[in-house]
């Protein structure tokens, strides 16, 4: 009897590596043979995230299945086919600000809520909170860079970009 995914253990080693120890992944469909390849414990996590245009954070642990996560989402699988992509720019919970500003009435600033793959420009795009708004409207990594705290803000106090 051949081995089946199921029973084919995750083979990583310094001299022959399956996949990299980190990578990030896409779920664009379903696979067409059921969900056995979601740890049974993790099965409800997976509806609404797969399939979508999330990018996942993929990592291999020591107990045959992959980690994969999305913000605050963890769930354990099996190998199945995925769509490996590049490392995004920036994550969820970072604070990030725009690039280009051009009311300055309105915040610069935001935390990334959402990270998925734009089929059209072939790479992340990023959705935003600003203040009490979660932005409808995709950034690029281009459209943002990495937030610096006021200089004179004490270290002793959380910076709240929404305030």
């Amino acid at each position: 009897m051949s081995p089946t995914d199921d029973s084919t253990p995750i083979q990583n080693s310094s001299a022959f590596p399956v996949k990299p120890p980190v990578s990030w992944v896409m779920f664009s469909r379903w696979p067409e043979d059921g969900d056995h390849w979601i740890h049974p414990d993790d099965r409800n996590k997976a509806e609404g995230l797969i399939p979508s245009d999330c990018i996942f954070r993929r990592e291999v642990v020591d107990d045959d299945w992959y980690q994969v996560s999305y913000g605050d989402v963890t769930l354990r699988i099996r190998p199945v086919m995925v769509e490996e992509l590049p490392e995004p720019k920036f994550k969820m919970g970072e604070i990030v600000e725009l690039q280009h500003q051009f009311d300055v009435e309105k915040l610069t600033t935001g935390t990334i809520y959402a990270v998925r793959w734009s089929e059209y420009y072939q790479e992340p795009q990023y959705y935003l909170v600003r203040g009490d708004l979660k932005s409808q409207n995709p950034y690029l990594a281009k459209d943002l860079k990495h937030f610096e705290p006021p200089k004179d803000f004490h270290a002793m106090h959380t910076y709240n970009p929404g305030s």
